[in-house]
């Protein structure tokens, strides 16, 4: 089966994230999608705001609500996958690479979806050069104002077209710390998981 990573912090998952998914279906032939929460990620500084199950919660609760949202779009497998929380330590993509490709069956090419943003600094990765040759890398837009970058030279992939969603972690974070009501998160992430936020209390603080 034809198989694609997105990974992230997804702390919180937001529509963002689903949208990045839509365009995926829409515009390339990949039958599963694995979602791996990251554990420590090697590229930015990270403080978790949650547990790992309350983020691997919240994402199984967005991608089922993908179907609704997404109501045109082709059936494909979307798996949440713990491997590097399971992992611990530094999440190397060429490690979960490796694992993902003993555990699945994977027809053709593993790809590695990326934001823009990860490109200048994409061949200063782990085992650069051995993950080059497992995989393809997808690059998407971050933002409406991110130019069009080329991919390294040694590098298998390509760079997306895609329309662009401002949706933050970040910013969905201070705005649930400053008091927004649901409807106003409504636009930013499904409302099941505006309501597992509300009934766990989290990101108040």
């Amino acid at each position: 089966m034809k198989t694609a990573i997105i990974g992230g912090t997804f702390d919180p998952v937001h529509n963002g994230h689903l949208h990045l998914l839509h365009w995926l279906v829409a515009t390339t032939d990949y039958q599963r999608i694995l979602f791996i929460p990251v554990f420590l990620p090697p590229h930015k500084t990270y403080r978790q705001r949650v547990s790992d199950h309350d983020r691997i919660v919240m994402l199984k609760l967005a991608l089922q609500a993908y179907p609704e949202i997404y109501p045109e779009d082709r059936a494909v497998e979307l798996v949440v996958d713990d491997c590097e929380i399971r992992r611990q330590g530094i999440s190397y993509m060429f490690d979960t690479v490796r694992d993902v490709l003993v555990r699945y069956h994977v027809e053709g090419r593993l790809a590695v979806v990326i934001g823009d943003d990860l490109l200048p600094g994409l061949t200063s990765w782990h085992r650069f050069e051995e993950l080059c040759s497992l995989v393809d890398f997808l690059v998407f837009k971050r933002s409406s104002d991110a130019s069009i970058r080329e991919l390294p030279q040694m590098v298998a992939g390509r760079v997306m077209d895609n329309p662009s969603l401002s949706d933050s972690s970040t910013e969905i974070r201070e705005i649930l710390q400053s008091g927004a009501t649901d409807v106003d998160l409504a636009s930013l992430m499904p409302l099941s998981v505006v309501d597992y936020i509300r009934n766990h209390g989290l990101y108040t603080d």
